[in-house]
This record gives C-alpha cells, structure tokens and sequence, in this order.
C-alpha cells in the first residue's frame, strides 16, 4: 500500500507504470480466484443441503427434514477462516472489496434471522432466501462486471416466485437449481477465467 501511496506522490517511471498496471491485473484476478471459492463452497453445501431435505419430505417420515442444512454451520466456520487468511495474505483491501464483504455478510444474517423467525412468516423461508440471494449476486456480478453471476441472480428471482406456489419439498428442488444456476455456473467460470488469465499473464 506504501509502494503505491509513493508512486502516486510522484511522477511515474514507465517501468513503475507498468509494475503498477499488472499488479492491478494481480489483484483482480486473485479477486476472481478467491470469489469463485466462496460461490462454489456454498453452492454445493446449499444443495447438498436442499437435495437432502427434499428425499427426506417426500420418502421418510423423519421428523426433521431440515438436519441438511446442518452443514451451513462448518460452511459459515470454513467461510471466515479462508476470509481471515485471504486479508492477511493481501494486507490492505480496497473500498471495493470491504462493501462486497459487507453486504454478504448482512445478507446472511438476514436470512438466519428469516429462519429464526419462520413461523410469524408462514415459513415461507424458501422463496425469501432465494430473493435475498438473487440480490446479492446480481450485486456481485455488478461490481466484478461477471454477467454469469448476473444472469444467475436473476435465476433465483424467477425461481423463487415460482417457490412461493409449490409445496415445500418442490421448493428444496427449486433451491438446488437456483444454486446450480447462480452459484456453480458461475463459480466454475470464474475458476477457469482467473486460471486461464494466470496463463495469460504469466
């Protein structure tokens, strides 16, 4: 942050310029890189979690279809732990990137606060899950200009408008997809482009 502060302070050397330059390309594409493991560790936990839950409301009797979701837990634990070593690993971090922290981290606590309070909304905790998350990944392909996160963020809004007129097994389904759609997709192209630009710039 120093290095760049003292550049700014004085006039640029071309080789400074282009040192600059490609720590920039650096930096954004590790801001590719690290978003796609978040995208893709909850993707499969949401629908590992969905999946389960659907088997278990339509082919048991257990009295706990949501026992799935369960793995949100060591996800949420794995997801702050990567987060503390990515800050550490970059130091300081941009204005960008603190307002992107930030409205994922609300839009989680929205939604477990949603399921804390299931019940006074009909639990209907689906659908509204899946609007809150179709924000947000719209959001997020905004700010990294990634237009399959855009494109599926406007998947978990369709969808869910159709998980508020089906039952709650059918809505566990509608989830997976959404999940497939906005966070997989998305999070194994964004994979392939940090790794094909690492290529490239190598």
């Amino acid at each position: 942050m120093n290095k760049f502060k003292n550049m700014e302070e004085k006039e640029l050397s071309p080789q400074e310029s282009l040192d600059l330059i490609q720590s920039m390309i650096g930096r954004a594409r590790q801001r590719f890189t690290d978003n796609s493991f978040y995208f893709l560790l909850w993707g499969w936990v949401v629908m590992l979690a969905s999946v389960t839950h659907y088997v278990v409301v339509e082919y048991t009797n257990f009295d706990r279809p949501y026992i799935g979701w369960a793995l949100t837990v060591p996800a949420f634990v794995v997801s702050m732990i990567y987060g503390a070593r990515q800050g550490k690993k970059e130091g300081v971090r941009n204005y960008t990137d603190g307002i992107y922290a930030w409205m994922w981290f609300m839009l989680g606590i929205s939604m477990f606060t949603m399921v804390f309070y299931g019940e006074k909304l009909g639990w209907q905790i689906v659908p509204l899950t899946m609007l809150m998350g179709g924000v947000g990944t719209v959001v997020s392909g905004a700010m990294l200009k990634f237009r399959a996160l855009q494109i599926g963020g406007a998947a978990f809004w369709l969808l869910s408008i159709l998980a508020f007129e089906v039952g709650e097994g059918m809505q566990m389904l509608l989830m997976a997809v959404a999940v497939l759609i906005g966070y997989l997709i998305p999070g194994y192209l964004m994979k392939s482009k940090a790794k094909q630009d690492a290529v490239q710039n190598a």
